[in-house]
């Protein structure tokens, strides 16, 4: 015969472990709430190893109560471990169980003081055995239409658990064993198959969880990914359209405009036909602009560099400033969403709109800064500075609402030195 007090302070003292291992599992390791009922479930059969091993003249009231935590923490991590959003039977009724279990510790805390509580608890004594069978039977059913997975694990913990209950009711007739001797060794043997069952299941489940996750990320990439190639082939789309009909138009319109220009008499004024001119010369700017911003081509750095530095040369080679560009980036082909393009180009011909029309300036430096994550603009002039009716001018508000539109930072600094404005944003919007 196994001696039951080496047994108990043997599971007395895996217990220690198991229940320190699960805390670390659930504190430090921030795992799933389960290792934190598990370990109260094994909190609690711990203490009633430690009250049975302490029990003074024969008195079992807080053995038999911290039985019933036992049981009590059993349905509690049932409860919050199986999947019962489709069944509200079973819900209901470990919900039940809990309160039935918690009655019953009640009623067999307070009997000796006060005698309706003997009642309680001989009412509770006498439904104990069916209410314990009904959920057990519940569980078995609700786990048994899907013993896959995780579920598998709670079901042989189950079946664990009916087989000793039967061992410890009938052992005593069946094989002449002791039930509060080798009854109470088959309970903790009982405890423990579970305990490494539950445990199973726990990191089954958790494992199945990652899976999940992963499949979904993979799906959530993949949707992505073709959304991003739909809109690559739609931009390609638009910016094909815009060139073949609207840039054929307005080239018409320029070209149509120029040969009426010639066939007018020399003394007649030809001003309105210049002013379309003009108009169609900056819509055919405009729309190279755009057509540049949209092209699913040019979403790198490299490119959006190139076309900075070539408009800056363009514009300033019409006046009489000096254009100079540095430019550092770390990773050329790094991509550049399509509307961080397109406000950095209007930020930009904004700046040196400015540049022209206030500055007085000889000179106009613009720097490109730019890594994987941010890029940096720098547009700085050595002229007169900003005046105190253009620091709330109109452009200087048109920029930083570009800027703070992609949730970038502006900044001005200005004095009789030149003017430097500074503007950083994420590459990827």
């Amino acid at each position: 015969m196994i001696n039951e007090t080496y047994f108990s302070l043997l599971n007395i003292g895996f217990n220690i472990c198991f229940i320190l291992y699960l805390v670390f599992k659930y504190f430090y390791e921030k795992q799933s709430r389960y290792y934190l009922f598990l370990a109260l479930l094994s909190l609690s059969f711990a203490v009633n190893l430690i009250l049975r091993l302490e029990v003074v003249n024969g008195d079992f009231t807080w053995v038999r109560v911290s039985r019933k935590a036992v049981v009590l923490f059993f349905y509690v991590f049932m409860l919050s471990f199986l999947d019962l959003r489709s069944s509200k039977l079973v819900r209901f009724s470990l919900i039940g169980g809990i309160v039935f279990i918690g009655i019953g510790i009640v009623s067999r805390l307070l009997m000796s003081g006060y005698p309706i509580f003997n009642t309680i608890n001989e009412w509770y004594k006498s439904l104990y055995t069916v209410f314990d069978l009904f959920l057990i039977a519940v569980l078995l059913y609700h786990i048994s239409r899907d013993r896959r997975g995780y579920n598998k694990y709670i079901f042989c913990g189950l079946l664990a658990v009916i087989a000793c209950a039967v061992l410890i009711y009938f052992g005593d007739s069946w094989f002449g064993l002791n039930r509060y001797v080798s009854g109470f060794i088959i309970f903790q043997v009982e405890i423990l198959v579970c305990f490494c069952f539950f445990f199973l299941a726990i990191i089954t489940k958790e494992s199945e969880q990652k899976r999940e996750n992963e499949r979904l990320e993979n799906l959530v990439k993949t949707q992505k990914l073709e959304k991003e190639k739909s809109l690559h082939r739609e931009r390609e789309r638009i910016a094909f359209d815009m060139h073949d009909e609207l840039g054929a138009g307005i080239s018409a319109i320029k070209l149509q405009s120029e040969i009426l220009k010639k066939q007018l008499p020399q003394d007649l004024n030809s001003e309105e036909i210049d002013n379309l001119i003009k108009i169609s010369e900056h819509m055919n700017r405009s729309m190279r602009e755009m057509l540049w911003s949209i092209n699913p081509d040019n979403d790198n750095l490299k490119n959006f560099e190139e076309y900075c530095i070539r408009y800056g040369e363009s514009y300033f080679d019409c006046t009489d400033m000096t254009f100079q560009y540095h430019s550092h980036l770390e990773d050329p082909e790094s991509k550049l969403h399509a509307e961080v393009r397109y406000n950095l180009l209007l930020f930009l011909k904004e700046a040196f709109n400015n540049c022209v029309k206030h500055s007085q300036a000889k000179q106009v430096n613009l720097t490109i800064n730019a890594d994987s994550q941010f890029i940096n603009i720098v547009i700085q002039d050595n002229g007169i500075g900003l005046l105190s009716d253009n620091k709330d001018g109109y452009g200087l508000k048109s920029m930083r609402k570009r800027i703070e539109k992609l949730r970038g930072e502006i900044d001005f600094q200005s004095d009789e030195n030149g003017t430097k404005i500074t503007a950083t944003v994420f590459t990827n919007f």
